[in-house]
């Protein structure tokens, strides 16, 4: 298939489906938009496929690229507080000490718990993001906050 046909065609379902994973539609507009980028440098593979594979493709793409922001969001530490205000601790802390503490996680069980308690993902969306099994993901998450608390109580 042609880019532009697997734009008219999936553009609106994409769309939504981005919307699901960033909850916001401008993120989730960009997204399709890097989405069919990837496409145009991959249309010689895509132009052998037909439409049912095209659209399985175009989706897996979509959520690589996703993951990809998160673990890139992950490895920085937010220096404006946006994420971070989202956060409920009973603790009083300061969010740059939250961002701080956030930030010493190891990179996987940092993207999972921003994701997990910054963005409300909850453990089965986080197991199919991570192609992990939710248990795997709760015990990740268990750990992560093991470590905060042991780190906030130092």
């Amino acid at each position: 298939m042609e880019v532009q046909e697997l734009y008219t065609t999936f553009r609106r379902e994409l769309t939504a489906y981005a919307v699901s994973m960033t909850k916001n539609q401008d993120a989730a507009e960009d997204l399709v938009q890097e989405t069919f980028l990837r496409a145009l440098t991959h249309l010689d593979d895509l132009q052998s496929l037909k439409q049912g594979p095209c659209r399985v493709w175009l989706y897996k793409t979509a959520r690589n690229l996703y993951i990809d922001q998160i673990r890139k969001l992950s490895r920085e530490v937010p220096q404006s507080g946006e994420l971070l205000e989202q956060a409920a601790f009973e603790e009083d802390l300061s969010q740059s000490a939250v961002a701080q503490l956030v930030g010493r996680l190891p990179e996987t069980e940092r993207a999972i718990f921003i994701l997990r308690y910054f963005e409300g993902y909850n453990a089965r969306e986080l197991g199919e993001m991570f192609s992990l099994p939710p248990a795997t993901v709760r015990s990740r998450l268990a750990s992560a906050k093991g470590r905060l608390r042991s780190w906030i109580t130092e």
